[in-house]
């Protein structure tokens, strides 16, 4: 990759283009024996009017070895991105336009975030957050600015906390005889959004609305959000545990037949390890593992089956 960049007055490196043939992109924290701490306006956007006249150019070995097909990174050719540990702060608009980028990589020491940075980023869907201070992070104004669905990976001395953040928007709705214009919002995911004080996640305020998502979510949405807490185990109150393995239970038909249909082994063996089996769902989900032909689900939910309830043994084709 060929990467753009200016010294700024404190002698450290700011980025502001890259240039290369890989969507994902992975910038480095130091060039030219410079640390890299911020990333300019518009970096990776195709909408800016104009480029640096006297910018400085750095080129990294993998560059050096394949330079076909090398293009602006920018805009829709941008799918991820990766910012060093050393990043603080990103400018305006940095992703205006980027609407496939799906990822974001960032650490907590990114602090300062430019005004319409995300304006665009409708497919923007994973944010990858290292954790190296403490607990605080910018999170909450990424979530801010994004309305659909948005998973947040928190990392920290190799552990993990995954959390799901459900879509939301709003709607102007008239009242007619009153003449009045009012704002419905449809959705939980304005009020996950506010799970965080003082720049720090609340999980215990997270867990709390699990209620407005099951009145609101879709089965899929809900799935992904508790396994996500029962696997994460940040800071769940044993109340929260119990009330997200509930749901499992009540919903194990629904849950079930989505995990088959995404051949997901790991959530599968999270209701095992739990002993969170139903009889009735469980049978059904070995039938429509069998329709599906999904023949390793359909193995592993025989066993089971057979541990918890044995008996008679049916026979299914694939």
């Amino acid at each position: 990759m060929k990467i753009q960049y200016r010294i700024a007055a404190d002698g450290s490196a700011e980025i502001l283009r890259c240039y290369g043939s890989d969507p994902r992109i992975v910038l480095p924290g130091q060039i030219d024996g410079r640390t890299v701490t911020a990333v300019a306006a518009y970096a990776f956007s195709d909408r800016k009017a104009s480029e640096e006249s006297e910018a400085l150019e750095y080129e990294t070995e993998d560059h050096r070895l394949f330079r076909e097909g090398e293009r602006l990174l920018a805009g829709e050719l941008v799918e991820s991105v990766e910012l060093p540990d050393t990043v603080e702060r990103i400018g305006r608009y940095i992703f205006y336009g980027c609407r496939n980028l799906r990822v974001l990589r960032f650490s907590d020491r990114l602090r300062d975030i430019g005004s319409g940075a995300f304006t665009g980023c409708r497919g923007l869907s994973c944010l990858d957050v290292e954790l190296t201070e403490g607990k605080k992070t910018c999170v909450k104004e990424i979530l801010g600015d994004l309305w659909q669905r948005i998973d947040v990976t928190f990392r920290r001395n190799g552990a993990e906390a995954k959390l799901v953040f459900p879509e939301h928007y709003e709607e102007a709705v008239e009242n007619t005889p009153a003449r009045i214009l009012f704002t419905q919002h449809h959705g939980s995911g304005n009020n996950y959004r506010q799970c965080f004080y003082d720049r720090e996640m609340d999980f215990r305020k997270y867990d709390s609305l699990f209620y407005l998502a099951r009145a609101q979510e879709k089965t899929g949405v809900l799935t992904d959000l508790v396994f996500a807490r029962l696997m994460g185990l940040e800071e769940l109150t044993k109340e929260a545990e119990a009330g997200y393995e509930q749901f499992v239970r009540e919903r194990e038909e629904e849950i079930l037949s989505f995990l088959t249909d995404r051949g997901d082994m790991e959530k599968l063996r999270e209701i095992s390890s739990r002993s969170l089996w139903e009889r009735e769902a469980l049978e059904h989900a070995i039938g429509y593992a069998s329709e599906q032909k999904q023949g390793e689900v359909l193995s592993f939910l025989m066993n089971e089956k057979q541990k918890f309830f044995p008996g008679v043994r049916k026979k299914y084709e694939l």
